[in-house]
């Protein structure tokens, strides 16, 4: 499978090189955001006023035989103030044949936020408490080329793609005629691959589903653990509400089967095994007011195998509760979100709180 769509990558590629492309548009889109952060609980009692931008830079055009293409990047700023140029995209839609992109720290295909819930962001993602989440893995952490069919080729509004990272060891925001970084043959693999196949059915309006699948190849031959990530979820919208579900887990990679790994403990950051699942809910007050409320769960499984007769595993489960408001006073989107998080970096009995007031506008 891996050979077949590496061959495809490379047909569709080199058919591209002789074709001309016709002039096209560049627009800058971007958004302005503003933050105030007050965090509380055990060893988490600070507070922070932050602003921010995101500017993107778009170019489109269309190749002579009927192909379009898509060109992005963004300047964000960093931590620290830093400006970076990254999620860089070029995309060629080829017609009834489907589209091809080749990303740099964009182009993601996990499907862990697809659950869709947050007036202002999806849970975690949008702010916690929590400094290893442990969410799956996703090729746009490495520059990749992917494919995804044509709209309308499947029945149910099914979309299928499938990512390809040649090399994992590469990192972001690489230059044109990047040689790459060397490649180790460990338990982490040198490459990687991810499928995701996502569905809206006509049949019940407002119902969209999804699920994802990572794994890596060229890895250490006497793996104990192979290094793999999957999640799926299920949102269903109708009228103003909005609900959602999601699963998910990931896996490192174990170079051997027998190794106890001292210290790889249950509260360390490098556990063997994450599992995580959301649900949450979303209501539209009015065309300005959103609501929401969900919570998000993180298990932290550490395992050790001293032999072929004992197995051993220990976890340590976290939990996050999120409440978002959302409010849009002409053209500005003014919110309130609230985390509070029980066993919060998988500690026991360690609680932690946030509250994140935000004013951002879109251009």
């Amino acid at each position: 499978m891996k050979n077949l769509i590496k061959t495809i990558a490379v047909l569709v590629s080199s058919s591209l090189i002789s074709l001309s492309a016709v002039a096209g548009e560049l627009s800058v889109t971007g958004s302005a955001n503003a933050s105030y952060v007050i965090s509380g609980g055990q060893n988490n009692d600070n507070k922070g006023l932050g602003i921010s931008n995101e500017l993107m830079f778009s170019a489109s055009g269309e190749l002579d035989n009927g192909f379009s293409w898509k060109y992005h990047t963004e300047l964000d700023m960093a931590d620290g103030g830093a400006a970076s140029n990254d999620d860089t995209a070029l995309v060629i839609t080829m017609g009834d044949m489907g589209t091809l992109g080749i990303y740099d720290a964009e182009g993601g295909l996990s499907t862990e936020l697809g659950y869709g819930v947050g007036a202002l962001g999806v849970g975690g993602d949008y702010a916690n408490t929590m400094t290893q989440i442990g969410w799956g893995k996703d090729v746009s952490a490495d520059p990749h080329v992917a494919y995804t069919i044509p709209s309308g080729l499947l029945p149910f509004g099914i979309s299928a793609s499938v990512g390809y990272a040649p090399n994992t060891t590469d990192g972001q925001s690489n230059s044109f005629k990047s040689a790459g970084g060397a490649q180790t043959v460990d338990a982490d693999g040198t490459n990687a691959t991810q499928y995701k196949v996502t569905a809206a059915p006509d049949m019940v309006p407002g119902l969209s589903l999804g699920a994802d699948y990572y794994e890596v190849g060229n890895s250490t031959s006497s793996l104990g653990q192979e290094e793999t990530s999957g999640n799926y979820y299920v949102k269903y919208e109708v009228g103003n509400f909005k609900l959602g579900i999601m699963d998910g887990y990931f896996e490192n990679g174990v170079a051997d089967k027998y190794a106890s790994a001292s210290a790889d403990t249950a509260t360390a950051a490098n556990g063997d095994r994450y599992n995580f699942a959301a649900i949450g809910a979303e209501f539209a007050v009015n065309e300005a007011l959103s609501i929401s409320y969900s919570q998000e769960k993180y298990e932290r499984i550490d395992k050790t195998m001293t032999n072929v007769a004992t197995n051993a595993e220990t976890a340590v489960e976290a939990e996050a509760d999120y409440i978002q408001v959302a409010y849009n006073i002409g053209g500005a989107t003014v919110g309130l979100a609230l985390v509070d998080t029980d066993n919060s970096d998988f500690t026991d009995t360690k609680e932690e709180k946030k509250t994140v007031f935000s004013i951002g506008m879109e251009f």
